[in-house]
Parts: structure tokens; C-alpha cells; sequence
């Protein structure tokens, strides 16, 4: 009769188990290291989205100042380029002077600093242009009548500005707003 021995022997076992159980540790640390990776982009996202809010916040309060500004006071624009936030009329074939990448940084003159804005990470100064766009014409057109059972308002002769309020975070987020004003 053979003998039967069920229980293989130490010297017949390759190692195979030890492979196996390695290669799925590597397997699950690649895994746990891609979800981390994932978590922490998904982190960094969600800060650059508040961090940008903030300074979206910031240059609409920004641009609600120049309105004021505006509205409030008589502005004397400068004949060419900007002065303490005054802008002359922009010229249709060149560039505004704003759209410099360095008209913002610094202390160009050519910018009003807004009130600034208190956040989590800091206060945000808003600063801001006001563009003269001449005047323009309202009333007396079918659009400018609400009730068309009563006569049209009467035409009327106001000015017209363009105001460009920009923002930035310390951390590096940037918004510029616009909005054209009638008085």
C-alpha cells in the first residue's frame, strides 16, 4: 500500500501563497493611494471655488462703490488714459488701459482701492475704473414703454459709464466685473 500523507510537506511548498498575498497588498496600496490622491484634488477644487466666491463677492462690492461713486458725485474725466480710477472715453481700435496684465497689480494710479471686504482668509481691497461712454438717448422708443395705454416716457439725454471693478485673494483667485450705469 503507498503511503497516503494528505498534509503536504514542508519541502514540497513553493511559496506561491506569499506571491499572491503581496501582489494584492501592492494592489490595495495603489488603490487606497489613488483615492487619496482623488481627495485631495477634490480639496484643493473646493478651496479654489471659495476662494474664487470670495473674490467674486469682493468685485461686486467693488463695482456697487463706483456706482455709488457715479451716482453721487460729478466726475471729471482726465483726456487720455486713467487717473484715480477715472477712465477717458476708450478709443473702439485700442485695448482699455485695464486689460494690461499689470494695470492691476501694483500702485499704477489708474485704479480706485475700494472699501475692502473681511473674509475667512484675509480682507479683499476691490479696485475699480470708471470709463466715460458719452451719453445716450432713452424714452420715447415702444421698449421703453411699460403701459402702452399711456403715453411714453420723454426722451432724455443721460450719461452713460462702463465700470470695471476687479478682486484677487491672497491664495490667487482673480474676477473682473463689469456693468454699464445711466444717470
Amino acid at each position: 500500500m503507498k503511503n497516503m500523507n494528505l498534509v503536504p510537506s514542508r519541502r514540497s511548498q513553493s511559496g506561491a501563497a506569499l506571491i499572491v498575498v503581496l501582489m494584492l497588498l501592492v494592489v490595495i496600496t495603489l488603490l487606497g493611494l489613488a483615492s487619496m490622491r482623488g481627495a485631495i484634488m477634490q480639496e484643493r477644487m473646493a478651496a479654489n471655488t471659495i476662494s474664487r466666491g470670495m473674490a467674486f463677492q469682493a468685485a461686486e462690492a467693488g463695482l456697487r462703490q463706483a456706482e455709488i461713486v457715479v451716482r453721487d458725485g460729478s466726475v471729471s474725466f482726465p483726456s487720455s488714459g486713467c487717473s484715480n480710477g477715472l477712465c477717458a472715453m476708450p478709443d473702439p481700435a485700442v485695448d482699455a488701459p485695464w486689460t494690461g496684465s499689470s494695470f492691476w497689480a501694483g500702485t499704477s494710479g489708474g485704479y480706485r482701492v475700494g472699501t475692502q471686504v473681511k473674509t475667512d482668509n484675509g480682507d479683499i481691497a476691490p479696485k475699480f475704473v470708471i470709463e466715460s461712454f458719452g451719453t445716450s438717448v432713452s424714452g420715447g422708443g415702444a421698449s421703453d414703454c411699460i403701459d402702452l395705454s399711456k403715453a411714453c416716457i420723454e426722451t432724455t439725454e443721460q450719461s452713460v459709464f462702463r465700470i470695471t471693478s476687479y478682486a484677487a485673494t491672497a491664495t490667487g483667485a482673480e474676477v473682473i466685473v463689469q456693468s454699464l450705469y445711466r444717470r
